[in-house]
């Protein structure tokens, strides 16, 4: 009778654990530009993912096994099209011909929660790169951002896709804002 009881209230208790779901919906806002940076200058875009692994969120729980979670669409596409949306409203055209070639490289982008004696650890991490190659001159710079928080109770899907959401948004608009790009994507390199 014990046994059954045990088992029973296992059971129960399993049944409240929080359910994972395999995707992300990640959708980073871009703020569109009111200025004009460009005229007529084309460039050629493309993302890049070089993460080691290709989840977002890692979520480690006592005694148990680490659930991790994709992105719903691969995060380089996204991230391109995010950038590419924001330049356009600057006044680029981005498209399949251009005399700077636009490499955007995904090196981080997760967020680890790790369940501790009385708390939670959340930690996120995003690293990008670019690369503007106009005729043979390079110009390479990082973006990161990272943040730790830590507090009682489990943080929800929605929590965690907003973390992501909003540090590859701030990349993002780092990226539109940078002035050595914005040469590059002039093709007026310094």
């Amino acid at each position: 009778m014990k046994k059954s009881l045990l088992l029973l209230a296992a059971l129960m208790l399993g049944g409240c654990a929080t359910h994972w779901p395999e995707t992300a919906l990640l959708n980073p806002q871009v703020v569109p530009s009111s200025q004009q940076y460009y005229s007529g200058n084309r460039i050629t875009l493309e993302g890049v993912d070089k993460r080691e692994a290709a989840y977002v969120f890692s979520i480690k729980k006592k005694d148990k096994a680490v659930v991790l979670v994709n992105s719903e669409q691969p995060l380089n596409n996204l991230l391109a099209e995010k950038l590419a949306e924001g330049l356009r409203s600057q006044g680029l055209i981005v498209g399949n011909s251009g005399t700077t070639n636009l490499t955007l490289a995904i090196s981080s982008a997760v967020v680890t929660v790790e369940e501790k004696t009385f708390t939670y650890v959340t930690k996120s991490r995003v690293s990008l790169q670019v690369i503007a190659d106009f005729q043979g001159s390079k110009l390479t710079k990082q973006f990161n951002m990272s943040s730790s928080k830590e507090g009682p109770g489990e943080p929800t899907m929605a929590e965690l896709e907003s973390i992501l959401n909003q540090q590859l948004g701030s990349l993002l608009q780092q990226i539109m804002a940078d002035n050595a790009l914005r040469g590059y994507l002039k093709g007026q390199p310094n």
